[in-house]
Order: C-alpha cells, then structure tokens, then sequence
C-alpha cells in the first residue's frame, strides 16, 4: 500500500481491524488498490472511519466484521438499491453509504460514486 497517512489521523490503521474486524484487511486493500489507480488520496484515520482525503475529506470506509461500509458524497441526490442509507448535510450535499462485502462488489458504479465525490 502506497497510501499515505495524514498527520491529521488521530487513530493508528490497525485499530480498525482488531478481531473479527481482521477479516476485512484483504478487502480494504483491494478497495485502496482500485482507489489508488485513479486518484491521488491520503488517508485520514479516525476512531470510527478510514476518511480518504484529497482536499477535503471526500469519501469514508467503516470497517466491521463482515463487510466495509463505503461512505460517499455527492451535490445530487442519488438512487440505487445498493445504497443503504443516505442522510441530506447541506443545502445541496448528501453522504450515502453503501455496503461492500466482496472485491466484485466494490464495483465501476461504486467507483464512479466515489470519483465523483472526489470531484
């Protein structure tokens, strides 16, 4: 992983796969992976997130035992069943989340979100 840490992270990376949490390591670094071909991001950990920060932070992912939530945001309102919630923050900004438990499922749609939201 080629990923920096930002000097903002006030958690280490590995607090986020303790326990059961260890099983999604693979996955999180194949989502960096897919993430790092296309955009330039640091990472910024927190106690509850892996924020992906290029300005701004633009994207999160929440690590739990059998799948990563990946949060994203966007100026427009999206609808896709994939999203498991979504919660309106401004005027025109919203953060969804969408849930990722295999490689194939963190998808060109996904990846599209996310690049988006790095925009």
């Amino acid at each position: 992983m080629t990923t920096r840490i930002s000097s903002q992270s006030t958690f280490p990376l590995e607090h986020h796969f303790r326990g059961a949490r260890s099983e999604m390591k693979p996955l999180f670094n194949q989502i960096l992976a897919k993430l790092e071909d296309e955009l330039d991001f640091e990472l910024k950990v927190g106690k509850t997130y892996i924020g992906l920060i290029h300005n701004l932070v633009f994207a999160a992912l929440h690590i739990q035992a059998k799948k990563i939530i990946v949060e994203f945001t966007s100026r427009k309102e999206v609808s896709s069943q994939r999203i498991v919630k979504s919660k309106k923050f401004q005027k025109s900004r919203w953060a969804y989340y969408v849930e990722v438990t295999t490689p194939a499922s963190f998808d060109a749609q996904l990846l599209r979100w996310v690049k988006e939201s790095y925009e």
